[in-house]
């Protein structure tokens, strides 16, 4: 992949990248749910992170699709989570 296409699709991506952040920490804000509950409750599911980890992956919208997956169920969204996120996305396009 040439160097130009590489930027245009990160470029391309950020609005998603942002909205996944900022959907998953309002989420954990409606639900009052520490970094550090969810660090426990991935943990459960053999997901290993630290607080601080998981608070600079969500951060940046930095993770593999299977971590927001195993994340939006421990927060109990899995079934709304795609379609608010991808409105969120668009607002910021």
């Amino acid at each position: 992949m040439k160097h130009e296409q590489s930027l245009s699709n990160k470029e391309a991506l950020t609005p998603y990248k942002n909205s996944i952040s900022r959907y998953i920490r309002s989420v954990m804000v409606l639900k009052a749910v520490r970094y550090e509950d969810l660090v426990f409750q991935l943990t459960e599911r053999g997901v290993v992170l630290t607080a601080d980890n998981l608070r600079s992956k969500v951060s940046k919208g930095m993770f593999s699709a299977d971590l927001l997956v195993a994340i939006l169920e421990c927060l109990g969204v899995e079934e709304s989570a795609l379609p608010e996120i991808i409105k969120l996305a668009h607002i910021e396009k």
